[in-house]
C-alpha cells in the first residue's frame, strides 16, 4: 500500500515531464485604458460619465444615481388682536418657506388666513384676508417668490383650532397657515463611514 502512494505522485511528474515549456512574451501590449480618472470605481474603457461626482453613488456605467427626497413644510404665523401687521418674529419663518419655495420650483403655495371668533363674521372674514394678504405680499416683495406661486384665502372665524370662549383660544385661532410638499431629486451618495443618515 505504501508503495502504490508512492508510486502515484512519480506517475504525475513523469507524464509532465515530456511537455514542452511555453514562455510568455516579456510584455503585452494594453488593449483598454483601465485607469479610473474620476475616482468613481469605474474604470475609463466603460465609463459613459466623466467627471462623476465625488462620493456619488454609480451605476455600471460610472453615471451617478438620482434619488427623490420629499420634503414637506408647515408655516403657522400668529397676529395681534384685530391686527394684520406681520410681526419682526414672523419673518424668520417666512424666510424658510421662501427657502422651500425655491427648492420646490413646481410648487405653488396657498396662505390661509383666519380669526378669532371675537367680533361679527363678515369682519373676521375680511381681517383673515387682510392676514393672509399680509403674508403673501412679504413672500413676494421681501423674499421674491413669483406671485403666481402664491394665492391667499381668508377664512374668517370658520375654522378655528379651539372652538371655545378664551383668551388660549382668541389666541391660538388668529393665525395665518401654509402647508405644502414637495420633492426634488439630488445625486445619490454612497455609504462611507461618516454618513449619519
Amino acid at each position: 500500500m505504501n508503495k502504490l502512494i508512492l508510486l502515484i505522485p512519480a506517475l504525475f511528474l513523469a507524464g509532465c515531464a515530456n511537455q514542452e515549456i511555453v514562455t510568455m512574451q516579456d510584455t503585452s501590449s494594453q488593449v483598454n485604458d483601465l485607469r479610473d480618472l474620476d475616482y468613481d470605481g469605474v474604470i475609463k474603457a466603460r465609463e459613459l460619465c466623466d467627471e462623476t461626482l465625488n462620493g456619488a453613488s454609480v451605476n455600471n456605467d460610472g453615471c451617478p444615481k438620482d434619488k427623490t427626497i420629499k420634503q414637506s413644510f408647515r408655516l403657522d404665523v400668529k397676529f395681534a388682536n384685530d391686527s394684520s401687521k406681520l410681526l419682526p418674529s414672523n419673518y424668520a419663518k417666512l424666510e424658510q418657506l421662501a427657502a422651500f419655495l425655491e427648492e420646490q420650483d413646481g410648487a405653488v403655495v396657498t396662505i390661509e388666513g383666519h380669526a378669532s371668533k371675537v367680533g361679527n363674521p363678515a369682519y373676521n372674514l375680511a381681517l383673515s384676508q387682510r392676514r393672509a394678504d399680509a403674508v403673501a405680499n412679504a413672500l413676494v416683495e421681501d423674499f421674491d417668490i413669483p406671485v403666481s406661486r402664491v394665492e391667499a384665502i381668508g377664512y374668517g372665524d370658520a375654522e378655528p383650532l379651539i372652538d371655545e370662549d378664551s383668551e388660549l383660544a382668541h389666541e391660538t385661532n388668529r393665525r395665518v397657515m401654509a402647508s405644502l410638499s414637495g420633492e426634488y431629486s439630488t445625486t445619490d451618495m454612497r455609504w462611507t463611514i461618516f454618513t449619519s443618515e
